[in-house]
């Protein structure tokens, strides 16, 4: 089974067992307000968010990845992981924590565990990663990882805009030292 670990972090793919614990970290208030556009979560919106996770691991050979602290992997704490946005050929990274968890600099170590593996495993060439405007702490996070504004983009059903980011191969390598 694919799994990402880090100093203080497990990351495994969304499994069908999750979705009761994304359900409640998609419609946790502060958690929704910048990843849903503060609507509420359907249950039937996070079973086809699995779904199409593990749809995209066989197909692509990325997904999202279900956040756990290594010392609690049983106890969801976050998401951090990769989808084509709006259904197109750029792919996003994205993250989001229970706010029990923010300021802890693991938003940034999880994204770092995720554009490694997407860039050394996966082979992808470019990243992309939005955040809405007032998400100062997912900006300072994109800036954090490397990532260079590269304007704002409307996406989502609504077509809102966002703010996004964009982090080459190259430059992942070169900022890693590889």
């Amino acid at each position: 089974m694919l799994e990402l670990r880090t100093a203080r972090l497990l990351l495994r793919p969304f499994h069908t067992s999750d979705e009761e614990a994304l359900f409640h970290l998609w419609n946790e208030p502060q958690v929704r307000r910048y990843l849903w556009d503060d609507q509420p979560v359907a249950r039937e919106v996070v079973r086809e968010q699995v779904t199409v996770s593990e749809q995209d691991f066989r197909e692509r050979g990325f997904g999202e990845f279900g956040l756990f602290l290594a010392e609690r992997p049983g106890a969801l704490m976050g998401f951090c992981g990769l989808r084509c946005i709006d259904g197109g050929e750029d792919v996003e990274l994205l993250y989001g924590l229970l706010p029990a968890f923010w300021g802890r600099g693991l938003a940034t170590e999880a994204a770092q565990a995720v554009l490694r593996f997407a860039f050394e495993q996966v082979g992808l060439r470019e990243l992309w990663a939005g955040a809405d405007f007032g998400n100062t702490a997912s900006l300072r996070c994109l800036h954090r990882l490397g990532m260079t504004d590269a304007g704002v983009r409307r996406v989502g059903p609504e077509q809102l805009p966002a703010q996004y980011y964009r982090l080459r191969r190259l430059d992942f390598a070169a900022s890693a030292g590889a």
